[in-house]
């Protein structure tokens, strides 16, 4: 799924969020991947009325340092967060779903 220069997936054990990022003269992706066992919470703010939903994990041991170059358009959070747009707003409910189900299984 992407959005707002972020894509998130999730591969049934892991999930994987990637952020375009400034470097250099083409850009870069940068890529964080974490266990569903190192979630310790999920939490879902969903788009508002001028602002992006977050879907924001908390992760044993991961960085919360903020993307400080985000690609034009990105979103300056760090890389446990995954910022969408209001169309995106029911495919992010089913994939917490998902992975909270994952989480339960574990």
């Amino acid at each position: 799924m992407h959005a707002r220069r972020r894509s998130i997936r999730f591969s049934g054990t892991e999930v994987t969020i990637s952020a375009a990022v400034k470097d250099g003269f083409f850009g870069n992706d940068r890529k964080h991947t974490f266990s569903v066992t190192k979630i310790k919470n999920i939490s879902n703010s969903e788009p508002g009325f001028s602002r992006p939903g977050r879907l924001t994990f908390t992760v044993d041991g991961a960085s919360t340092d903020v993307v400080e170059n985000p690609a034009s358009g990105g979103d300056q959070v760090d890389m446990n967060t995954f910022c969408y747009g209001s169309l995106e707003t029911g495919r992010v409910r089913k994939l917490v779903a998902e992975i909270e189900k994952a989480m339960g299984a574990t």
